[in-house]
């Protein structure tokens, strides 16, 4: 197992700023992420590693060597490409043995780890057929086969699930996530799918940009973002602005005049923070609770509002309500109960202070 290592990393396409300033570490046998929109630098960011771009400025690290000189084919990384990139005239069998070929492996040795991989991915049954004779989710196991019979240091993986549709996405995520467990292959992951980002990560690194706003596990990133963009691009959330009021240093508490003219109280996550300063409320869309009567709910706050919209989905019911915070608010009540609230309706809101995150406008 290898470490991966960036270290100030940059990279320039004419005036374009593709990679600016990253770093991080991706521990030994990781499951890492890089995550975020169209253009953030993500793809860019693996080719640097892969040896295919070489960095115009920082350092690349597989441990202790630096490798930002060594091609791509002494690196010993194994890559899965968002277009699978099959020989069309060759067998699955063929494409996965492929690499043993160039390494000039023994012939008995080829097809001992040829016919291991096909089984970790569970492809046995269809290595005598073509590409063009398997499904897109079977292209996609075979394309990872051929990454990882040539046991590489490395895995890296470029969108591989973007041209499965949904049902598929949904079973090929757990599988590459048990091969990854299986082989405790160190593995970079670039996406801008969100929940496969979540569900599969051990860490993820958010990029915007060219860098990286935010690392840390799914849990961490989706729970507590570092500003404002990750917030917005991680799941859904309300944004409300407003000015700080009063702040209780002993409560750890911010009281925030919100633009509709509400007051509601939010954690204090550091002390960088002062009475009149401007910030931005973030309030996650299943972290508010809905009330018909109002009834005091322990020390929170309730608000008045009215029921714009209802979706009921059976597990869920999606809410926008009107007339708090001068937005659109949504909110997410789960396991719903048989009796339906209407539109129009009025409904009270609440929600705990460590559910809302402040950052500075």
């Amino acid at each position: 197992m290898v470490k991966v290592s960036l270290r100030g990393v940059a990279k320039y396409f004419g005036d374009v700023r593709a990679v600016d300033d990253v770093s991080f570490d991706v521990k030994e046998g990781e499951l890492f992420f890089l995550l975020g929109p169209s253009g953030c630098g993500k793809t860019t960011t693996l080719r640097i590693v892969a040896g295919f771009y070489k960095p115009d400025r920082g350092e690349v690290y597989f441990d202790d060597q630096l490798v930002n000189d060594v091609p791509p084919y002494k690196r010993n990384v194994g890559m899965v490409f968002q277009n699978y990139a099959l020989w069309p005239h060759m067998t699955a069998y063929d494409n996965v043995v492929y690499g043993l070929k160039v390494r000039k492996v023994p012939a008995s040795e080829r097809v001992r780890k040829a016919k291991e991989v096909l089984r970790i991915v569970k492809m046995t049954e269809y290595a005598d057929r073509y590409p063009n004779q398997l499904s897109g989710g079977q292209q996609q196991r075979i394309a990872l086969a051929r990454a990882i019979v040539i046991e590489p240091d490395v895995l890296l993986l470029d969108e591989p699930l973007s041209n499965l549709d949904a049902k598929l996405r949904l079973e090929t995520r757990s599988e590459i996530k048990r091969i990854q467990r299986e082989l405790n292959i160190t593995s970079i992951y670039v996406t801008h799918d969100q929940e496969e980002a979540l569900s599969m990560a051990d860490r993820i690194a958010i990029m915007n940009e060219g860098r990286i706003e935010q690392i840390g596990t799914p849990r961490e990133i989706y729970s507590r973002p570092a500003n404002s963009f990750v917030a917005g691009f991680i799941g859904e959330t309300n944004f409300l602005e407003g000015e700080i009021q009063d702040i209780d240093k002993e409560r750890v508490l911010l009281a925030v005049k919100v633009s509709s003219g509400e007051l509601i109280y939010a954690r204090m996550p550091h002390d960088n923070f002062f009475v009149g300063q401007k910030i931005l409320c973030s309030i996650r869309p299943e972290r508010i609770k809905l009330t018909d009567e109002p009834s005091i709910q322990g020390e929170a706050q309730l608000y008045k509002t009215v029921i714009h919209n209802l979706t009921y989905y059976g597990v869920i019911e999606h809410y926008v309500l009107g007339g708090f915070g001068g937005i659109d608010l949504k909110v997410t009540n789960f396991n719903p109960t048989t009796h339906r609230r209407k539109e129009g309706a009025t409904v009270y809101i609440y929600f705990s202070p460590a559910d809302v995150d402040v950052f500075p406008l």
